[in-house]
């Protein structure tokens, strides 16, 4: 576990504190205890990976700093996180621990009723923290949901780079591509990070890009095989990224072939959706109303909820999915400096999916789009084979085991595993 963070983010930080303070002050509860990755990277820029170890970060309303309880091998590196005095690093034995030594035994002596907790607090330490006197409560969620421009230049960047994820699967398509192809074009992005990143942190840091090829393209979370073939229909090509911990996404859908008269229509059906979903986006609209007109609209053109599968969007963060939540039965309301996707998707079990996604940002008069790869039907139509195809295809199929042999005259695929390789799980939708 370390910090990532310069000294000149110290402002940034400090505002995150003052919110949480704030807001416990107004609950009237004297402190808050978080356990989730997500929160104590938040509030002070440490990553980790708890695994059976946990890691509590306490938060009074009154005192300046922070406390943690961390695994005496943790220690060293918690110094380095943002808001927390040596003196207030607490540490326990190694878990498994001999009795009187475990974290446990040492979290009783740090907690004292009445506090919050976070209501996605793994049961174990959920039940513990009930049994202390601690109620779960939401603290952080609303602090989250508008963002500070320090995050949203972090938005920004994720953006570029899911942007060149999905520009890469896009050059990398014909008509018979695999999967492979198209996923080793964007494996790069890694790289890319690296090099352009100089702080970059591999623990907040995540990208997943690969297409998904009809008709699996109908099932948004489904898995495509390596070497499941770009052919007839329509394909949705997904580049999730996040980079040292904030997130956006980028999805197109595209053809390897001439789109057939139907599928035009979809395509401008979701199209039209999707314009009428920006529309309705800006600071004061309900997220339940936009999600409702959408349904609407795409139930008087046969688009039932059965062929819809998901809502228009979501909210971007620290998170690809967080609030705020753009769906039917949502409280959310939008706001400036809210960064949300628009996706409205119509699927067709055994045909395949429309689905495009952009990240945006909610201004004062609309939206702002933060991903800007092409999104018309004749740039999203791609051409025929090229050299350059034919020559990575026989890179692709040599590094996966997936090349081609003549048995006795014939033309046969030998493999190296008999186990064929997938593509990383769609979070999308």
């Amino acid at each position: 576990m370390h910090s990532m963070w310069p000294a000149a983010t110290g402002d940034e930080f400090a505002r995150r504190r003052a919110a949480v303070q704030q807001s416990l002050r107004a609950l009237e509860v004297p402190r808050l205890v978080l356990t989730s990755q997500d929160a104590i990277y938040y509030l002070t820029g440490a990553t980790c990976e708890p695994l059976e170890r946990p890691v509590l970060l306490l938060v009074d309303a009154a005192s300046p700093d922070y406390r943690l309880l961390v695994p005496m091998l943790e220690r060293t590196h918690l110094e380095k996180a943002w808001g927390v005095e040596p003196a207030g690093i607490h540490v326990y034995r190694e878990y498994p621990a001999p009795a009187g030594q475990c974290w446990t035994d040492r979290v009783g002596e740090l907690l004292a009723a009445p506090f919050l907790f976070e209501p996605g607090t793994p049961f174990e330490i959920a039940e513990l923290f009930l049994r202390a006197g601690g109620r779960p409560g939401d603290v952080l969620g609303p602090l989250r949901l508008v963002k500070s421009p320090w995050e949203i230049a972090r938005v920004r960047r994720a953006a570029k780079y899911a942007d060149w994820a999905v520009m890469k699967m896009l050059q990398a398509s014909y008509f018979g591509a695999t999967v492979a192809e198209a996923y080793a074009a964007a494996s790069g992005l890694q790289r890319k990070m690296l090099r352009e990143v100089p702080d970059l942190d591999p623990l907040a840091t995540k990208s997943i890009a690969a297409p998904w090829p009809a008709p699996l393209s109908a099932e948004p979370h489904a898995v495509p095989p390596f070497r499941m073939k770009l052919e007839g229909g329509p394909h949705v090509a997904l580049a999730l990224t996040r980079v040292n911990g904030y997130a956006a996404e980028c999805e197109r859908t595209f053809f390897t072939a001439p789109p057939s008269a139907p599928e035009r229509e979809r395509f401008a059906l979701m199209q039209a959706a999707r314009a009428l979903a920006i529309s309705l986006a800006r600071p004061g609209a309900a997220c339940h109303d936009i999600d409702a007109a959408v349904n609407r609209f795409l139930g008087e053109q046969g688009w039932g909820p059965s062929l819809r599968l998901h809502r228009v969007g979501h909210g971007f963060g620290l998170g690809n999915h967080e609030r705020p939540w753009i769906a039917e039965g949502s409280t959310d309301v939008l706001a400036a400096n809210m960064v949300i996707s628009i996706e409205p998707g119509l699927y067709e079990a055994g045909h395949g999916g429309y689905r495009h996604s952009d990240t945006y940002l909610v201004t004062p008069e609309g939206l702002e789009r933060l991903t800007t790869a092409p999104d018309a039907l004749a740039a999203l139509t791609l051409g025929a084979k090229s050299l350059t195809h034919r020559v990575r295809a026989v890179f692709v199929k040599r590094a996966l085991g997936m090349h081609a042999r003549l048995v006795r005259g014939v033309h046969v695929e030998t493999h190296a595993s008999a186990q064929p390789g997938a593509a990383p799980r769609n979070a999308g939708g």
